[in-house]
């Protein structure tokens, strides 16, 4: 409800820049959950699960807003495109997912609000045949779920959309 609308519009706010730029999506989902996209090209370098100096700023902002809204849990999903083995492509996917939680929790997240995921190439966003098509499937989601009284195992469930 309205804590979750103030959010969104905190993290819109404080992440306009990007917004702008294309390199990151706001959604908000049926549940009240937050999703927020983020452009490979601006978070890793490929097949690289190090953050790119430019990404920790977004980060940073990313941080604020959860610290000020802490009834959320964090769930951060990585992805990767087909380009190499499957099994390969998990392990990048969680690397990249757990990296941007320690650096979140370094910002003063709480780490038992993070949760983190890799899904490797099994959810592609667009055709893995072309280059933009890869580009597009090599992305971090991650996802705000409120703390509901009464319901807070919810929270903590793997996001599923």
């Amino acid at each position: 409800g309205n804590y979750m609308d103030n959010q969104q519009r905190a993290f819109e706010q404080s992440l306009a820049q990007e917004r702008q730029a294309h390199q990151l999506e706001i959604e908000r989902l049926k549940d009240d959950t937050l999703k927020l996209s983020i452009d490979s090209e601006v978070s890793f370098d490929f097949d690289s699960a190090r953050i790119k100096p430019a990404f920790r700023h977004s980060l940073d902002k990313l941080a604020d807003v959860l610290r000020k809204y802490n009834r959320t849990v964090v769930h951060i999903v990585g992805h990767t495109d087909s380009t190499g083995s499957a099994d390969y492509n998990l392990d990048l996917s969680r690397r990249r997912a757990e990296v941007v939680a320690d650096y979140l929790a370094s910002r003063g997240v709480p780490r038992d609000r993070l949760r983190t995921e890799g899904r490797g190439e099994s959810e592609p966003r667009a055709s893995n045949a072309t280059a933009a098509g890869r580009q597009l499937n090599r992305r971090v989601e991650i996802y705000v779920k409120p703390i509901v009284e009464g319901q807070e195992y919810k929270a903590y469930e793997s996001p599923r959309y």
